[in-house]
């Protein structure tokens, strides 16, 4: 008797606790897809879902806030996608919010996620329906992954050449790293920069030059700006002109000359060729000069004869 009541009891306990299991799954399913709690029902139009199913999450804000009821073929171009979303969260839930088709994670199941908007407006209410964003289909990602791979592939090998060549001999990364080149470059560019220095300073200089030329300043200016003075300058050329003109007839009368006296006319062309004649003229200088020294002692003679002697003396003692 008694191991039977045993029995009995130990049926009773299995029978609770797999009614209080039972009860806790329910609660557990009926609360994940909304079936207890108060809701509405709000829908958004796809143009493709990406393996969206019924019973997957609706998040708002990274937050679980409802499930998706059904997921329904419109036409081919639009799927309607139908939400059950709590009542705490449609104040927030404003009508220009769009839905978009994401992934719970990288890898994980699909959902719906609800975007809030900047823009004010009023809060959603039952059966209104939000605008939706295309979707990032995973075949698009994984075509353009596979062209990037191939360019990347390409990019890589041209890179793998050109470290070849620069690692090559006599290459421009040798270049570059001699310190002596870099000097000099260094050297050059301060140079460069100094001449570019000076002729900043020579390009000023011009400038006030010529703006000084432009206003008259100095002989320059007054000689470009001066209408007075050109007008002299023309009449001095036009007066050097003239005596350019007298000159070249002195010149002409001057070679005529010079050729009378080349060719013994007038009598300086006597003098200059006639050899008898300067004959003459050097016996008649022997000649005058005995005269002289002749007259010469006749006067000293002169002076001593009685006559003449006391004359002279006085005119010594008168000298005197």
């Amino acid at each position: 008797m008694a191991a039977k009541d045993f029995r009995n009891v130990r049926l009773g306990i299995f029978v609770l606790v797999g009614t209080g299991l039972l009860i806790a799954a329910l609660y557990l399913i009926g609360s994940k897809q909304n079936l207890f709690g108060s809701t509405f029902h709000i829908s958004a139009n796809f143009n493709n879902v990406s393996g969206l199913m019924k019973g997957n999450n609706v998040r708002f804000a990274g937050i679980n806030v409802g499930t998706v009821e059904s997921v329904e073929i419109v036409s081919d171009t639009s799927v309607n996608v139908v939400m059950i979303i709590e009542n705490s969260v449609q104040k927030f839930i404003k009508k220009n919010a769009l839905a978009s088709v994401g992934t719970d994670g990288l890898m994980g199941n699909k959902l719906v996620n609800i975007n809030s908007v900047n823009e004010p407006s009023e809060s959603i209410e039952e059966d209104d329906v939000l605008q939706s964003l295309k979707p990032v289909e995973m075949d698009q990602m994984v075509r353009t992954l596979d062209v990037t791979n191939e360019n990347i592939k390409v990019i890589s090998t041209n890179l793998r050449n050109i470290t070849d060549k620069i690692n090559s001999k006599n290459s421009l990364w040798n270049l570059l790293m001699d310190t002596v080149v870099a000097e000099n470059v260094k050297s050059s560019i301060v140079n460069m920069k100094l001449m570019s220095n000076e002729g900043l300073y020579i390009t000023g200089d011009l400038k006030a030059i010529t703006q000084g030329i432009k206003n008259g300043k100095g002989s320059i200016g007054a000689l470009i700006t001066d209408t007075l003075i050109s007008s002299k300058i023309k009449q001095s050329v036009i007066t050097l002109q003239k005596l350019s003109d007298t000159a070249a007839i002195v010149t002409g009368d001057i070679s005529q000359i010079v050729r009378n006296l080349k060719h013994g006319k007038g009598t300086m062309g006597v003098l200059l060729t006639d050899t008898s004649l300067i004959h003459n003229l050097n016996t008649s200088v022997k000649s005058i000069n005995k005269g002289a020294v002749t007259f010469d002692e006749d006067m000293k003679a002169l002076q001593s004869s009685w006559p003449f002697k006391k004359y002279f003396k006085k005119q010594k003692k008168a000298k005197k």
